[in-house]
């Protein structure tokens, strides 16, 4: 019989010190809601053992939370995990899921309720190892965490928002065959 892994909050490891993200949830209605990394054990004694990823307003995480929640007990559920949901206080994310949560969050961190429910729309539909490069990149562009009009996080905002603007309504053209065009053989000359 397979032995059941034990997990807290949205499938974070039963470890002391897990590689985790947190979504804070304050108690008060009107208060942002704050996604933090906490890098566990191998960041212990440093200064970035914890960081703020972002803050997003009370009102654009009420707009996708709903949805996120869905995503989050879907992806677990592929892998035979309980699910979860948010609360008050500190909720547990794994880290994989939270870095897949903290490209919607940087997407919606400046955006109307609205524009939330379009970037969440547009962010579900993405592969999840598109949104783990997505969140690479991100990172990798440096800047503060409260620096949300630089670099590719302005660039997620406006790939998932596209300000306002639908989507196409008309499926894409697709790419003319050409007979004489050969692609190479990745592997032949090995």
């Amino acid at each position: 019989m397979a032995e059941t892994l034990i997990t807290h909050g949205f499938g974070v490891p039963n470890d002391p010190m897990p590689h985790q993200f947190l979504v804070r949830i304050p108690a008060g209605r009107t208060d942002p809601v704050e996604v933090w990394e906490d890098f566990g054990a191998a960041a212990l004694g440093t200064t970035a053992q914890k960081l703020c990823r972002v803050a997003i307003p009370r009102d654009t995480w009420r707009q996708v939370a709903d949805g996120v929640k869905v995503h989050l007990n879907r992806r677990l559920k592929e892998k035979d995990l309980k699910a979860s949901r948010f609360n008050a206080g500190d909720n547990r994310v794994e880290r994989i899921l939270g870095r897949e949560l903290c490209v919607l969050a940087w997407a919606i961190e400046d955006a109307t309720p609205d524009e939330a429910a379009i970037a969440f729309t547009r962010w579900s539909s993405h592969r999840p190892e598109e949104l783990w490069w997505l969140f690479q990149q991100i990172d990798n562009d440096g800047g503060e965490w409260d620096s949300p009009k630089t670099g590719w996080r302005v660039a997620i905002r406006h790939a998932l928002i596209r300000d306002g603007e639908e989507a196409p309504t008309a499926a894409r053209r697709p790419r003319p065959k050409t007979a004489t065009e050969k692609l190479p053989d990745l592997f032949s000359d090995l």
